[in-house]
């Protein structure tokens, strides 16, 4: 096999696979995509509802646990993250969220040229084809098919009416003039599959000659040539090396940790795993921030919600069939198809709760559906103050990192929080739903005051799964990447996955990881022009 390569890219996910896709466009160059998984093959990942095993496939996820949250009565929270062509979006719920634009007009207000919303927004239209939409915010003809999902649950109008019973406005497009609202999502759909990064961007350049990709590849570090990226090692002993650059894309659990491994970091972190310091970066692995989480849950003795029980089997026989023949019905749905982003207080700028809908009774991760039937609705907060830090368990580069969001070690976290939660159970437990013969699972209704439901929150809240920030962009002493997602002080290396945003954005992350791949990718080819 070719050892050398004008490019290498470690990690195949969301942001991996478009700076692949795009820079072989260029036949005069080569690229090398190095992706720790399989391929993507399986049918549960093409079949929309195949999230229900991939959420805890042995093989195309890396199952991934926090250590124990001292704030959460100590639980570990399982923190699922994709090992397969597409990355996490191979795996994910498919739900197509941008973020609000203030949130890319505070990156650029924090000294990051270049990443305003009008700079940003380009990118956004350049990856997209939108198959209802066609106006100022979006745009047919990119490699990422958008679409409504052809089956929506009838729970799914019956919560935006019970939302707009407590004066939320209905909203048709999260991605449009304006984000606050309730409605039905867009998901990264194609005729009733998933449409992930590596379908969008990956499939149509497999052929292409000058584009290696290698699977189960994963990468034990980035060698330096003095101060120079010049190649990479693998688990296995392979070594690679590259002429132009290194583009790390391995997201914002395992970048940091390729990096410490390589000897670039923090120096208090390597030392205890007598790894050698090779570039002083103190900001590697800092900067944590996810998306907390926690639902108000029904139970019904209806059932038209979605979930499983005997009596359903002959349904669910017939949808197969259905979308055997037809890519339609119940095995093309999004399970969460709509959701709403709301103020916990009228004068905030921008939404701070974004609300989740389930119509089917969901379990504790990594389950995601329980026996039995039901709907749930979930409080996400959006713009947390909590930070945390990825850390190196041991030199072992088959070791997991130690993963430590730190949630609610800011006390306004769950305090916004709380109030989201209080939202929820209005929402479902409004009379709209009341034909399903609902019943409240959790919480429950024992728990009323303040204190009990924050104890709730404590033992039963989790993570979205929207792990960034730890390779941060920036130019103070924290910061890894410069604007143009250059590690800072070396050179031929750069960062382009959701570890390099400097706050989290303010919705789903997977429309914006492809967005920094095709922000990236243009940078790339300016830089080596």
């Amino acid at each position: 096999m070719e050892q050398l390569f004008d490019y290498i890219i470690i990690g195949a996910g969301s942001s991996g696979s478009v700076v692949a896709g795009r820079l072989s466009e260029d036949p005069e160059v080569s690229v090398c995509l190095l992706e720790a998984g399989p391929p993507d093959t399986s049918p549960f990942i093409h079949v929309p509802t195949g999230i229900i095993k991939l959420s805890s496939h042995q093989k195309l996820n890396w199952l991934f646990m926090t250590k124990p949250q001292q704030s959460m009565n100590n639980r570990p929270l399982f923190t699922p993250r994709g090992k397969t062509l597409g990355g996490s979006s191979s795996i994910n719920a498919m739900v197509y969220i941008r973020g609000n634009r203030l949130d890319y007009d505070e990156w650029a207000a924090l000294g990051n040229e270049g990443w305003a919303w009008s700079d940003v927004k380009p990118y956004f239209l350049k990856a997209e084809h939108n198959e209802q939409f066609a106006d100022e915010h979006h745009s047919q003809g990119g490699p990422l098919n958008v679409t409504f999902p052809n089956i929506v649950s009838h729970l799914e109008q019956d919560f935006v009416a019970a939302s707009e019973a407590l004066q939320y406005k209905h909203n048709p497009d999260f991605n449009g003039e304006n984000q606050e609202g309730v409605g039905i999502h867009q998901a990264t759909q194609k005729n009733g599959q998933r449409w992930s990064s590596s379908k969008a961007y990956l499939h149509p350049a497999m052929q292409r000659p000058n584009l290696t990709i290698l699977t189960e590849a994963a990468v034990k570090r980035v060698l330096l040539d003095n101060d120079r990226a010049s190649g990479i090692e693998l688990i296995d002993g392979r070594q690679l090396s590259a002429k132009r650059e290194i583009i790390v894309s391995a997201g914002a659990i395992a970048s940091p940790k390729i990096f410490m491994l390589s000897g670039i970091g923090d120096p208090a972190e390597l030392a205890p795993h007598g790894i050698e310091l090779k570039h002083n970066l103190l900001g590697v692995g800092k900067n944590l921030q996810d998306h907390a989480v926690v639902g108000a849950i029904m139970s019904t003795k209806s059932r038209t919600p979605w979930g499983f029980s005997w009596p359903k089997l002959p349904y669910f026989g017939l949808e197969a069939l259905k979308y055997i023949f037809a890519r339609k019905g119940w095995f093309s749905a999004q399970l969460i198809e709509s959701g709403g982003f709301i103020k916990s207080r009228p004068e905030l700028e921008r939404p701070d709760i974004q609300l989740v809908f389930v119509p089917g009774h969901r379990a504790v991760p990594p389950k995601v559906v329980e026996v039995g039937h039901g709907y749930s609705a979930f409080a996400v907060l959006l713009h947390p103050e909590s930070r945390g830090v990825i850390k190196l368990a041991s030199a072992d580069p088959e070791d997991a990192p130690i993963i430590d969001p730190q949630f609610y070690s800011k006390e306004p976290d769950m305090d916004v929080l709380l109030w989201g939660l209080k939202e929820c159970r209005r929402i479902v437990n409004n009379e709209v739903f009341q034909k399903y013969q609902p019943t409240e699972s959790l919480p429950g209704k024992s728990a009323q005051t303040d204190e009990e439901l924050k104890e709730y929150i404590r033992n039963f809240g989790s993570t979205i799964f929207h792990p960034a920030g730890t390779c941060k962009m920036g130019s103070d002493d924290q910061a890894v990447v410069d604007h143009r997602l250059r590690v800072h002080g070396l050179k031929g290396l750069r960062v382009v996955d959701l570890s390099i945003v400097p706050k989290i954005v303010g919705g789903n992350t997977n429309a914006p990881a492809i967005m920094i791949g095709e922000k990236a990718a243009d940078m790339i080819k300016q830089d080596n022009t």
